[in-house]
């Protein structure tokens, strides 16, 4: 199932799906990624070699003017090729905010490395429960530098960035802050999906003016736009993983025999499995209405990436779990696909807001935070990071141990 439209992009597709199959078989990644010292951009050149960086961006900003379907088909191929390299977070996410700046002059040199593979930016945000709220990193400007204090709780792929983009509140206004890697203390940690994260603690971070990025809109409706766009990508991934599950899923029970026969031939598996099928179709259509939303400025935009988002995970969830149940034991084992295509979509389920959230995000106007009454408070985050460190200190060695891989 392709969601390309024109000739350009069924090349681009199977382009990228050619080099992902060569370069990031299966076992290939799994011993790679199960290393001491996993090298989670192994494909990042190879992928900036054949334009799929560049194709994320406009043809003013460096890039080839791909648009939100070569995003979403880009996402798709790495869905089903469980690749872990940061094309969403960098090119997609953090490289929005980048061309939204004002003075091209800075923007540029930093959109050409990162299209040229040289680079990765990301975005570093945490707004609690809803990652449309405002950032919970307050900024303060002292004489000639800004001084940064927060806490942004599990930034993917922190472990190969080298530069992170930070929102943070300055008075009644919010600013995003460009800082180095060099400024910050990074403890990276291994996500269940085999990519890396880090915790970001701001404390009295110093900061000079220059950092802070300069736009011509607000910068909510900057970090909207790429938070937007990056639930879209998550959903595409989402799409891409299910249907390679679904197909091996069904292959799985066409071979599989019992009593003589193959498991395909049960009445009860049939009805599961045409539920999966039905959810992916269900998550394509919605997929095609939001890449459409994209090209067409479409008012209500917001509310259907919020469905979109929400469909994303209940499918994700149904169809992770039901192609586990359907290969039995081995379902869960980590020399089977299958596994690891949970593993990761249960981790989308954790990326810019849950399922919930984002139910409630299209069905209100009111703030999701306010809503829920879940506002972080320093008590909360006091004592999240209290059982987070009891919990570390009483693991038992041979499972700390996967976690810092």
């Amino acid at each position: 199932m392709s969601i390309a439209h024109s000739e350009e992009e069924r090349l681009f597709e199977e382009s990228l799906r050619r080099f992902l199959q060569t370069e990031n078989e299966f076992e290939q990644r799994r011993r790679r990624l199960s290393k001491p010292n996993p090298n989670r951009m192994a494909l990042w050149p190879g992928i900036a070699d054949i334009g799929a960086i560049g194709a994320a961006f406009d043809e003013d900003d460096g890039g080839f003017a791909g648009g939100m379907r070569t995003v979403a088909i880009a996402m798709m191929e790495f869905g089903r090729a469980l690749a872990v390299e940061p094309f969403l977070s960098c090119a997609v996410v953090a490289g929005h905010i980048l061309a939204a700046q004002s003075e091209r002059s800075v923007a540029r040199p930093l959109l050409a490395r990162i299209i040229a593979g040289q680079m990765v930016v990301v975005l570093a945000h945490d707004a609690g429960v809803d990652p449309f709220g405002k950032p919970q990193t307050v900024a303060q400007r002292i004489g000639e530098v800004y001084v940064l204090n927060g806490f942004i709780r599990c930034v993917r792929h922190a472990d190969v960035a080298d530069e992170f983009l930070v929102p943070a509140q300055l008075g009644d206004e919010v600013a995003i802050f460009g800082i180095p890697r060099a400024a910050l203390s990074l403890l990276p940690y291994r996500l269940m999906d085999g990519s890396g994260a880090s915790d970001l603690r701001l404390q009295g971070l110093s900061v000079q003016l220059r950092s802070r990025m300069m736009f011509a809109r607000p910068e909510m409706l900057v970090l909207a736009g790429a938070l937007e766009r990056g639930l879209l990508g998550l959903a595409a991934e989402t799409a891409g993983i299910v249907i390679a599950a679904n197909t091996a899923t069904f292959r799985y029970l066409g071979e599989r025999k019992q009593f003589g026969v193959p498991l395909g031939s049960f009445q009860a598996l049939q009805h599961r499995a045409a539920n999966m099928e039905i959810a992916a179709q269900e998550l394509l259509s919605m997929l095609g209405l939001a890449i459409e939303s994209f090209a067409d400025a479409v008012a209500n935009r917001s509310a259907l990436l919020a469905a979109l988002k929400a469909l994303a995970d209940t499918t994700g969830r149904l169809v992770g779990h039901e192609a586990i149940q359907l290969h039995g034991g081995m379902g869960v084992s980590d020399e089977l696909n299958i596994s690891h295509y949970a593993q990761r979509l249960a981790t989308i389920r954790a990326e810019l807001g849950s399922s919930d959230i984002h139910k409630q995000r299209f069905g209100t106007e009111v703030a999701v935070s306010d809503l829920l009454a879940l506002q972080d408070t320093a008590e909360t985050r006091e004592w999240r990071e209290f059982v987070r460190q009891f919990t570390r200190a009483h693991l038992p060695e041979r499972i700390a141990l996967k976690g810092r891989l």
